[in-house]
Parts: structure tokens; C-alpha cells; sequence
């Protein structure tokens, strides 16, 4: 109780002091994320120059790559980066030995995160195998044995662990094969494995190339949203600047959700310029409705955790911490739960939202 107490005083004390009209120097932030949509709503308001309007110099990074990959920078270099984005599997089992904190969320991607499969395959013989999920294809005969390629240690890795539970599966029952995300459709087109678990872009293009969704997160129970993560140290040193990052992000979020047409045209072009691939208009459309993003208000009654309850963000976690052996796919693993645990802080979605409030 003391602790929270503490917290709020500081919460408090924060929002007194800071103003979105401070004319102190532009603070500089670097800022890795992924090839993904999240990436896009933050390139968009740079490209806007709400950064400078909100006293930010943002320098942007962004990799096609996964989020375990953005974590491994960071504990490669310990200055990668100031604030991250990645999904809730990487975050927890990726950042064991890091002092970051969850300051955001970026987007949902349940819907668009699906295991694919080619149309003649034998897992969309079998449909609603199991009663309690009529829409999943798969069974327990179709499945065993069979061979998937995935980026471990990401949401794909929850994904297939509650796919296979469905149907009393596990991981020693079938064959899992690591690799990067870009190049799981060539293996499947040249005949190799028999599914892969794909998130946007990468799900569009599979199926522009025929492949078939077997099962998408949100219909096996895997939610798995795309956290903003920060350095703790940089951002206890530095609360206004990562509540001006969120209200940034804020801005393009209340787009996308009165208006995501207004974005078509602007996410095509960023996609060309960071995969060098063309996209149609019908796939940028559907990708930003596809991912569904928070406001500032919805995001603090996520991590809202008054009267002592685990807040919807911190029971996220502990489930996912709790299935680290299976997600991890290493059933021997000893391990420390709070060595996985990390600090979800609504502080700099509180000072974002008086800050915007002041700015009205």
C-alpha cells in the first residue's frame, strides 16, 4: 500500500510540473521498432512533425526483424535504444536480465497473427474437431507429426502452444524449425514444412500466394499485443518525454480510429519504403482495421491496478510467465518467475493524458 501511495505522490508531483508548452530543447529519443503497423502510426506522426510540436527528436529505427531480435540489441548495447516496441512473448521471456518497464501499447494483433497452411492441406480436412472452437481447423490425427516453421520465442511460439493444447497436442509432438519470417513462405512454396505461423505484412503475402488460414490468435485464445517498452533508468530520468512519445502516438491512433481510409495512401507508402514492396490499397485497408488500437483512456484502464487488483496488463503477464517452459519449448527449464516479471507503469500514460488536457 505504501509503495502505491509513494507512486501516486510522484504521479502527482510530475503532472504539476510538466506542460506541453515547456520550451526546453528538443529531447532526443532513438526508438526501435518493427517492420509492423505499430511502426507505422509512430513514421506517420514524425512525418506529421508532431515529435518537434511535442519537443521530441525522435530518431527512428525500424527492422524487419522480431521482437526478440530488438531485445538481444539491447543486451548487446545497452544504448540501442530508449523505447522499443514488441510483443508480449518476447517482452516477458526476451528481457530477462533487462530493467525495462511497459509504458504503452501499441496495437492488438490477435487477428492478424494466423498459422497458414497450403489449400490442399490435411489440417482443413478437419473442422471444429474440437466442439469448444467451431472455427479452428485441425485435429489431433492431422496434426501429430507434422512440421512447422516459426520465430521462437515470439507470439508465434504462444500461438501454436494454445493450438496444440486445443487438441491435447504438445510440443514433442511435432517438429518445430527456427528461422526468420521472411523466408518461411519460399520454404512452404518449394514444398518444405507443413504450416507457418505468420504476422502482417507477412500474413497478406501469403495468401496473395495461396496459402490458407488454419487458425488466427484470437480464435485459439492468444492475445497478443504489441507493447511499447523503455529503458527504466532513461525513463524514471525522463517521464515527460516518454508521455509526449505516447500523446504522439495518441494522435494517430484517434485517426486510424475515425478515419482509417484517411491512412491508406500514407501506409503504402511507408511499407515501400521499408520493404521495398508494392501493396495494394485493399491490403493497407484491411491491415489497419485489422489491428486495433488503444486510446490513452482505454490504455489506462488496461493498466489501471487501484485497490490492490493485478491490473488486465499484469495479469497478462503472469499467465504468460506461467507458460514460459511450454512457449519457450523448453520443458526442463528451471526457472525464476520474477526474473521474467517486469514493471507495467500507467505514470507516463497519466502525464500524457493531463498533458493533453492542458493542450485543449
Amino acid at each position: 500500500m505504501l509503495s502505491r501511495f509513494i507512486r501516486y505522490l510522484v504521479v502527482s508531483f510530475l503532472l504539476c510540473c510538466f506542460s506541453v508548452h515547456a520550451e526546453d530543447s528538443l529531447k532526443k529519443l532513438k526508438v526501435s521498432l518493427l517492420l509492423e503497423h505499430e511502426a507505422f502510426l509512430v513514421w506517420y506522426g514524425i512525418e506529421n512533425g508532431w515529435d518537434k510540436e511535442l519537443g521530441l527528436d525522435i530518431t527512428l529505427n525500424i527492422k524487419d526483424v522480431s521482437g526478440i531480435d530488438l531485445l538481444n540489441d539491447k543486451h548487446v548495447n545497452n544504448g540501442a535504444w530508449d523505447i522499443a516496441g514488441v510483443g508480449c512473448v518476447p517482452a516477458i521471456i526476451g528481457g530477462k536480465g533487462l530493467d525495462f518497464s511497459y509504458i504503452g501499447i501499441g496495437n492488438n494483433e490477435s487477428n492478424s497473427t494466423e498459422i497458414m497452411v497450403r489449400p490442399d492441406s490435411k489440417f482443413l480436412k478437419v473442422k471444429g474437431a474440437n466442439p469448444d472452437y467451431p472455427e479452428v481447423y485441425g485435429s489431433k490425427e492431422t496434426i501429430k507429426d507434422s512440421t512447422f516453421f516459426i520465430r521462437k520465442m515470439t507470439s508465434a511460439a504462444y500461438v501454436l502452444t494454445n493450438w496444440l493444447d486445443l487438441f491435447g497436442l504438445s510440443y514433442s509432438d511435432v517438429k518445430v524449425v527456427d528461422g526468420n519470417i521472411s523466408d518461411f513462405i519460399k520454404y512452404m512454396k518449394d514444398g518444405n514444412g507443413d504450416a507457418m505461423i505468420l504476422w502482417a505484412p507477412a500474413t497478406f503475402e501469403a495468401q496473395t500466394n495461396g496459402f490458407k488460414s488454419v487458425a488466427s490468435a484470437d480464435q485459439v485464445d492468444a492475445i497478443v499485443p504489441i507493447f511499447f517498452i523503455a529503458d527504466s533508468e532513461f525513463a524514471n530520468k525522463n517521464a515527460q518525454a516518454m508521455a509526449r512519445f505516447l500523446l504522439m502516438y495518441d494522435r494517430a491512433v484517434k485517426i486510424q480510429k475515425k478515419d482509417p481510409k484517411s491512412l491508406v495512401s500514407y501506409y503504402k507508402n511507408f511499407l515501400k519504403l521499408y520493404s521495398g514492396k508494392d501493396y495494394s490499397d485493399e491490403f493497407c485497408l484491411f491491415d489497419l482495421k485489422a489491428h486495433t488500437v488503444y486510446s490513452i483512456d482505454e490504455q489506462l484502464k488496461l493498466f489501471n491496478s487501484d485497490n490492490n487488483n493485478l491490473s488486465a496488463v499484469e495479469k497478462m503477464e503472469r499467465h504468460l510467465i506461467s507458460r514460459i517452459k511450454m512457449i519457450s519449448m523448453q520443458p526442463d527449464i528451471v526457472y525464476e518467475p520474477s526474473q521474467y516479471k517486469h514493471n507495467p507503469s500507467d505514470l507516463f500514460l497519466k502525464i500524457a493524458k493531463r498533458l493533453s488536457e492542458e493542450s485543449k
